[in-house]
């Protein structure tokens, strides 16, 4: 019997694009990416989805395509290399995610922590970066006059609930003439990677229900 297809991606694949900085917008703080959001998911215990707790086990893999050439004099990531093993979010004093995200933040207090335990990884166009979603890390800052771009994709196991619900793009993709373009084998990976399911159910995002919860208002109420 065929193993089961465990791996499915945390949200559509999306373009970063960083622009020449100018010395005062708003810049990305440290933190860990979905499924564990470590130091951007909210405020208390600096943020998350995902407990701090003991162990090894991997619940997302992000991989990073560099479009363009990936520098530190032009924006390239930062990480904190093997912070993936200590199983916990970055300090606040580096510079959270949750702290950045504040508009103003930067010009009123600098960038976030860029000493020299912030490993700047530079790469050339075309290369793809992959490592544990845990790993504490940042967007650099672009000094130039060209754009840095990369296409982001977290990966998760099946069991995990995507960070952005990727039925939509799934359903538009079938509907245009790209589909055409790939084989039965093609077609049935990408369904895998794309669509959440319970057995043959396909677990999808309510647009209007977000909507309403998102206004704030009451119309649900969860017990």
């Amino acid at each position: 019997m065929a193993a089961p297809r465990i791996i499915r991606l945390g949200h559509t694949p999306s373009f970063a694009i960083l622009g020449r900085d100018d010395g005062e917008r708003d810049v990305q703080g440290w933190h860990s990416d979905f499924p564990y959001l470590w130091g951007i998911g909210g405020r208390a215990n600096g943020g998350g989805r995902i407990p701090v707790l003991p162990g090894d086990l991997v619940l997302g893999v992000q991989r990073n395509v560099c479009v363009s050439e990936f520098t530190k004099v032009g924006g390239a990531t930062a990480f904190k290399l093997g912070s993936h093993a200590l199983n916990s979010g970055p300090p606040e004093h580096w510079g959270t995610g949750n702290t950045y995200g504040q508009r103003g933040h930067r010009k009123a207090h600098g960038l976030p922590y860029n000493g020299p335990d912030a490993d700047v990884v530079e790469a050339p166009p075309g290369s793809i970066i992959l490592y544990d979603s845990r790993t504490w890390h940042r967007a650099g800052v672009n000094r130039t006059d060209e754009r840095r771009a990369a296409i982001l994709q977290a990966m998760i196991p099946g069991y995990v609930m995507p960070f952005f619900d990727t039925s939509g793009a799934y359903k538009d993709f079938r509907a245009s003439p790209l589909a055409e373009q790939l084989d039965e084998h093609e077609r049935h990976e990408f369904q895998e990677l794309m669509v959440h399911r319970i057995g043959p159910v396909a677990i999808t995002g309510d647009r209007e229900l977000t909507k309403l919860t998102k206004a704030g208002k009451q119309e649900v109420s969860a017990y």
